[in-house]
């Protein structure tokens, strides 16, 4: 899989018989999935929506209009770019994708505490997932830790600096 490749959406039942699937958003950018958009699945092949119905969440994709066609469609992953998202998707101040968070290290009063390696979404906040330094494994702590990507312990983030600046993060490795 190209590490360019961003995963947005599952391509679920066909819908009608005009070839119509339904689409399972995996993202946080629904605005995405509109007519002329290009999406690719782990081979790279190309799939461009003819039409997308936003309240039924179903998309017709070109080359697939008819029932029978839309059927090999189903359980297909559909991927977009990391260049593509940043054009189609906007932030808001703040936001940042989870593609660029992840590898970024959590520092804290000048110490690297770890590296993000996943973002789990729960239904109050994002957790970061944090590989542990090796610094800090040696010396007995946890190989890895969650922090709570809200204010209580996230200061800052800078993808300049490749870095989360973070407050009370420490405690939480402590006690894992």
């Amino acid at each position: 899989m190209n590490s360019e490749f961003v995963e947005v959406a599952i391509i679920g039942r066909c819908v009608g018989l005009k070839g119509c699937v339904k689409l399972h958003n995996k993202g946080d950018f629904p605005e995405q999935f509109k007519k002329n958009a290009v999406f690719f699945d782990k081979d790279g092949n190309e799939f461009i929506i003819k039409s997308y119905d936003v309240s039924k969440e179903t998309a017709l994709f070109e080359g697939y209009e008819d029932i029978d066609l839309a059927k090999s469609l189903v359980n297909k992953i559909l991927y977009t770019t990391k260049e593509l998202t940043r054009k189609n998707c906007k932030l808001k101040e703040g936001e940042f994708f989870y593609f660029d968070v992840l590898g970024l290290n959590i520092v804290e009063n000048g110490e690297i505490l770890g590296v993000v390696k996943d973002i789990e979404d729960n239904l109050n906040n994002a957790l970061l997932y944090v590989k542990t330094s090796d610094d800090l494994v040696s010396i007995g702590f946890a190989k890895n830790f969650y922090v709570p990507y809200i204010d209580r312990f996230v200061i800052s983030v800078s993808l300049e600096n490749k870095e989360i600046l973070t407050k009370d993060a420490k405690s939480i490795l402590e006690n894992s």
